[in-house]
């Protein structure tokens, strides 16, 4: 989803083709996408229904040159959506070897509680992740997600562990920029 245009998928075509240089890239590394995001105009280009769990699976498989995706992750809860048939289609996926394990993305507690029940009842693995901002100033995951994926035995996958680079020391590398040279103050009044 992520790229110019809807649709587009430029992130995923970038990874495909430096997976398409051979040397046994492939083999040696976790590649993970995910699925929600709009990727056209009709309204099942979009969210967590079947049809688009499968078609979205299918052109993230073309873009990135390649059989199977390690981690499959829903990048958002769709409460449109029955579990049933969100699982069904991930079921699907599994089988036919296109996914490995399934992900979620921004999910709440009690979301990865309802979706590792309904999986159960499918006899299905579920989520085997969870990823969610998670850093030094972000931690109200501490409170029931991180609770919830420890108890459902799910790993957890921080994003902005930098908090969009303000731990990496951003702020004070800006206020010390004239100090660096004319290059990097003549960038910051520009």
């Amino acid at each position: 989803m992520y790229g110019r245009k809807v649709g587009e998928g430029i992130t995923e075509q970038i990874i495909g083709r430096w997976l398409a240089q051979g040397g046994g890239r492939r083999d040696k590394v976790v590649l993970a996408t995910k699925v929600y995001g709009k990727s056209g105009d009709w309204p099942n280009d979009q969210g967590l229904s079947a049809r688009h769990i499968i078609s979205a699976c299918d052109n993230s498989l073309r873009r990135l040159q390649t059989d199977w995706i390690a981690l499959y992750q829903m990048h958002h809860v769709d409460r449109s959506t029955p579990w049933e048939e969100i699982w069904q289609a991930m079921e699907i996926l599994v089988a036919q070897g296109k996914v490995r394990y399934v992900g979620s993305s921004n999910f709440a507690g009690w979301h990865i509680a309802v979706a590792q029940a309904e999986a159960a009842k499918r006899n299905f693995l579920g989520l085997v992740s969870e990823q969610c901002i998670y850093n030094l100033m972000t931690r109200f995951v501490e409170l029931e997600v991180v609770p919830s994926a420890v108890e459902h035995g799910i790993g957890i996958i921080p994003w902005s562990p930098l908090h969009g680079g303000l731990l990496s020391g951003a702020i004070r590398k800006e206020r010390e920029a004239p100090a660096r040279g004319p290059r990097r103050a003549a960038r910051k009044t520009t």
